[in-house]
């Protein structure tokens, strides 16, 4: 015979009592683990929207850089443009000859710096 059997009104409403209780207990600890996982999401979840805020502030900006750069750069080409068209063949020659000057001077001394060996206060 099982031992529910032997129990009196009393001990069956008692071990009910104590299962309703325990099931109680059981439902407020999952109540709170669900507590502090949905704590942990909504963290997450903030955390996810100042960095997407952050890229959108950081994406604005380099559309404004790359827009300034652009409008420099026809700037540039307009006054180059009309440098060539009122400049005489002198101006030119000399203009590309300093060029030509400028780009042999920087690879030798590029060259010079990187080949270099020995001690770095050499180069001073």
């Amino acid at each position: 015979m099982s031992r529910r059997a032997n129990r009196t009104p009393n001990e069956e409403a008692d071990a009910g009592l104590g299962e309703a209780f325990e099931l109680e207990q059981q439902n407020n600890r999952h109540l709170d683990s669900l507590a502090a996982k949905v704590t942990a999401l909504h963290s997450v979840s903030l955390n996810i929207h100042d960095d997407v805020n952050d890229q959108n502030r950081l994406l604005d900006g380099t559309s404004e850089t790359f827009n300034r750069f652009g409008n420099m750069f026809d700037r540039t080409r307009y006054q180059l443009t009309h440098t060539l068209t009122t400049a005489n063949s002198k101006f030119l020659c000399y203009l590309t000859l300093i060029l030509v000057l400028g780009v042999f001077g920087l690879y030798y001394i590029a060259r010079n710096i990187l080949t270099r060996e020995g001690d770095p206060s050499e180069l001073l």
